[in-house]
């Protein structure tokens, strides 16, 4: 429970170690680009396009935020955690937005650490839900593919995506995440996955343990602190072989090959 809650969005960041703290340049420079003061970013992040952060993403946010229009729900992952929903249901957009969408301050960190990693890139996202997330990393120059099992939430984040001029530079598929991964060819690589939308313990370790061959560069597991299920989940997949160092962050684990550090955790505050 206390590792559970030390992991956790508000805890960590308290808590967590330091990034002046990290010995490996790769670490050091992957941790400044998340912290949220400007100051502490890399030069060549302040220097780049917005990350996460333009005026029409912000405009698409807040007009998703305002939508009371009724959206029938499709969940196979866990449902939600406030209200035990699971299977089908009937949510506003308005308040799908306000429990779902990434907040702010960490969309913009984790683009800006994309931008470190590189100015373009892939990502494989598990759990469209609006489309805010892919837009933000579609509109660095990063090629995005997105899952979503939801065909009437994947239809909304289709039309973010329209209204953003990103219909072309996102690829997107609806199904549930099982299935669709059976049908991703043995040499398919992305830098990034982006691991959401299951919330279930087991499944999550499952669908990290498939992904693995896939990854480039890091696996990001999000909500590892959603249950005591999801925590366990995370603590396992830090002990397979392939995870030379995992740390969390705000809530999200991120489990990296990196061959050429030596074995390390962490939690970044």
């Amino acid at each position: 429970m206390w590792a559970r809650l030390c992991d956790s969005r508000p805890v960590s960041c308290v808590l967590g170690k330091s990034w002046r703290s990290l010995h490996s340049p790769t670490l050091f420079t992957w941790a400044r680009a998340l912290q949220p003061r400007r100051r502490h970013w890399p030069l060549f992040v302040l220097e780049g396009d917005a990350c996460g952060n333009s005026p029409s993403l912000s405009r698409v946010r807040e007009e998703l935020l305002k939508r009371d229009d009724i959206l029938r729900r499709l969940d196979l992952g866990a449902g939600s955690r406030n209200q035990g929903e699971k299977g089908n249901s009937e949510r506003r957009i308005s308040e799908l937005a306000a429990t779902s969408l990434t907040p702010q301050e960490d969309l913009e960190g984790m683009c800006r650490w994309l931008r470190v990693i590189g100015s373009q890139g892939s990502l494989l996202e598990l759990g469209t839900s609006l489309g805010v997330t892919s837009a933000a990393v579609a509109q660095l120059g990063w090629h995005v593919e997105t899952w979503e099992g939801c065909p009437e939430t994947l239809g909304v984040a289709r039309e973010v995506w329209e209204a953003l001029g990103l219909m072309e530079a996102i690829q997107a598929k609806q199904g549930d995440f099982r299935d669709l991964l059976k049908e991703v060819p043995s040499e398919a690589r992305w830098d990034v996955v982006y691991l959401d939308g299951l919330h279930e313990g087991e499944a999550t370790a499952r669908m990290a343990q498939t992904l693995a061959p896939h990854v480039e560069v890091c696996l990001v597991v999000d909500d590892i602190t959603w249950s005591s299920g999801m925590h366990r989940a995370w603590l396992a997949l830090q002990d397979e072989p392939e995870w030379r160092v995992s740390f969390s962050w705000r809530g999200r684990g991120f489990l990296l090959k990196a061959p050429h550090m030596a074995r390390q955790r962490f939690r970044l505050g």
